[in-house]
Parts: C-alpha cells; structure tokens; sequence
C-alpha cells in the first residue's frame, strides 16, 4: 500500500514538473497585447547596381620602340615630362649607319656608271643591227647586259634609301602630344633589334581623360550596357568618388581558376589629374534607376503577423505580372492586419520599388512586439526608476 502511494506521489510530482517545463517553454503569448510596428511609402532615387574593380589606363598609351640597334647616344626627356609630336626623346650612336650610307653610296655610284656604259654599248648595237652588221644572238645578250645593269641601278637606289632610312631612325621622336610615363633606357645602353622593336619610352596622349580596365562576372555582365552611368572610388583618395561611363563591352572572355570574367571599358574625365595610371578603382555600375520611385523596406513584403495561420510565407517577386511582380505587405484596418497585394519593380537589396497597391505617405506593418516586452525593457532602461541599494 505505501509503495503505490509513493509511485502515486512520484507520477504526480513528474506530471507537474513537465508542466511547469512546457509552461515556462511553450507559454502563448497574450497576441491581444502586441502592437504593429508602421512605416511610411516614401519616394525616393532608388537604382539597382554591378560592383567590380579594375585597374586605371591612360585612354591612348603609346610605346615607343627603335627600327634599328644600337648605343644610346643621348636622352632628351625624363619620366613625367610633357612632350610634343615630332620631339626628339632619343639619339642612338650614328657613326655605323653613317658608314653604311657611305658605302650604299658608292655602290649605286658604280652601278650607275655600269648602267651608262651598257646603254651607250646597247645604243650602238642597235645601230650596226639596223645595217645587219651585228648578228642578232650579239644584240639579244647586249640587251640582256643592259637590263641586268639597270636592275642592279634600282637595287643600289633602293639600297641608299634604305640606308639613309636606317640613319634616320637614329633619332627617336614623339609621335603624338603627350606626357612620358616610363623611361626604359640610359645613355650607353644598347638596344638591339633584330627580332622585335625595343620599347624605349611610353607615352600618354592626355591624363584629363582614363579608362578603367574593370573586370566583370558572367553572372552580372548580361545586365551591362554601353552608356551606363558608373561611380568609383580609388584608396589615394576614400572621400572622393568619380564618375564614368560605360564606354565598350568586350567580348573575349578571361577564364581563371574557372572564373569567366569579362573585361568592360569605362571611360572618366580626370580634369584635375588625381587618377593615376595603374590605380585600382572600386566602381559601381548603376544598370537600373528611377530618380522618383515610391518605395518600401523588402523585410515588409516578408513579414506575416503572429495571430495569422501557419501558410506559405510570401514571397517578393513571386506571381509574376504584366506591369512588375507580386509581393504582399500587411496594413492596418481598425487594429486588425489584413494583407494586400502589390505590384513591385526593382530592388536594392535592402528597399523595393512599389508600382502599384500602395501611395506615396500610405502605412504599413513592418513588424510586430508584445507590449509587455516594451514596458518591461523601459522599465529596466528607464533613469527614473528607483533602483535597489546593494548592501
């Protein structure tokens, strides 16, 4: 008897402890006490956006190289300094070339004699052929004689011309109106071209206007189109930003590790020349914007108040129409939230654009607190409370 009067007691003492357990865990809340939290449509510049990073180019960049080799003579210009077209930057040592000229020279010299000679043989042949005096085997190897003569007279022309080229191209002059970015070469050095042209120097046209070389993810390059309005940033200078336009779409893809990028060419002024060749730019690609659009938090068209049944939650964008797509907001009518449909259009990842539903000012619940959690946490942060002495 005592020990079914234990067990009695020990169930019972079980049972009020799961209780107390669920009471403490699962209590409901007291929904008739919650309040709505409300914010306002606003209307606002609301633009949706690409961000990558590239690297700053001069819009034209010239190398300037040498047709023939050599020692370095003389250097005219230094990094940094502006030039203008035609300008001499360089002299390489001319005294080989000059010789070559020379020699050049004196062979078209006796090319030429040789090439008079064989005419005047020709021109009296043609003569004693008219009287039969000359067999016509003799005339046709004299005429041979003359022509291989004349070709040797255009070979050596060509040959002084190529010379004098050659000397010519001693001198190293700007092509364009410019300023001098690198300076590769010092006097005495020798420069050799037999298989490509040496750089020497390379020129900018004008540092008032760069590109940026900004790489872009397949992923966001469908949305990129020429004429779109771009802003960056560069570390030289965090508080300032810059601004650009999309100016060419490439469409050789870069594959790396996998990576398919594609490279986008923008186009900004740099009027006070604080972009520098070679800076990396942090650049923002706006693809979409609306400077007036009436607007909402995106958390809003997720929110779904507590006293409502367990349904799907909606979802933004989904039930797709005609002038944008479906998301549902809740408002308040007479203390009660009903939902209401409306049509969105571009987000920013944080707002979203409301094209219809809602007007500009109108209200609507973001989200939901009990009101004892309110009095309580004011009460715990209020200076005003009598606070309770320590001993």
């Amino acid at each position: 008897m005592k020990a079914l009067i234990k067990i009695s007691i020990l169930s019972l003492f079980i049972a009020a402890l799961a209780f107390a357990a669920w009471y403490f865990f699962f209590k409901p809340q007291n929904l008739e006490n919650n309040v709505f939290i409300y914010e306002i449509v606003q209307e606002e510049a609301l633009f949706t956006s690409v961000s990558a990073t590239g690297s700053l180019e001069p819009v034209d960049r010239v190398e300037i190289g040498t047709q023939v080799s050599g020692d370095i003579a003389k250097i005219n210009v230094d990094f940094n300094q502006p030039v203008k077209k035609g300008q001499v930057l360089a002299e390489l040592d001319k005294s080989k070339w000059i010789t070559n000229l020379q020699q050049a020279k004196l062979s078209y010299e006796a090319a030429q004699n040789d090439f008079e000679y064989k005419k005047r043989i020709l021109e009296r042949a043609q003569k004693l052929s008219e009287n039969k005096s000359i067999s016509t085997s003799e005339l046709e190897t004299i005429e041979y004689n003359y022509q291989v003569s004349k070709i040797a007279l255009a070979r050596s022309k060509s040959e002084v011309e190529q010379a004098s080229l050659n000397l010519s191209n001693c001198i190293i002059k700007s092509p364009i109106d410019g300023v001098v970015l690198e300076r590769a070469v010092d006097v005495g050095q020798t420069v050799a071209a037999s298989m490509s042209a040496p750089i020497l120097f390379v020129l900018a046209k004008d540092l008032s206007q760069m590109k940026v070389m900004a790489s872009i993810d397949e992923a966001d390059i469908g949305v990129i189109q020429t004429g779109q309005s771009v802003h960056f940033t560069v570390d030289a200078y965090p508080l300032d930003s810059f601004s650009g336009t999309v100016q060419e779409i490439r469409l050789n893809p870069t594959v790396s590790s996998n990576v398919v990028t594609y490279l986008v060419v923008i186009s900004a002024s740099n009027p006070k020349q604080q972009l520098l060749p070679g800076m990396t730019a942090t650049c923002t690609i706006i693809t979409q914007k609306v400077d007036s659009a009436l607007t909402i938090p995106i958390k809003a068209t997720q929110f779904r108040p507590q006293n409502t049944p367990k349904t799907e939650p909606s979802k933004a964008y989904s039930s797709p129409s005609k002038k944008g797509k479906s998301a549902r907001v809740w408002i308040d009518s007479s203390g009660v939230a009903i939902p209401k449909r409306i049509q969105t259009g571009i987000n920013d990842g944080v707002k979203i654009q409301v094209l219809q539903g809602l007007q500009k000012g109108d209200s609507f619940i973001i989200g939901e607190q009990n009101l004892s959690t309110i009095k309580k946490a004011s009460k715990e942060s209020s200076p005003f409370m009598p606070q309770r002495r320590r001993r």
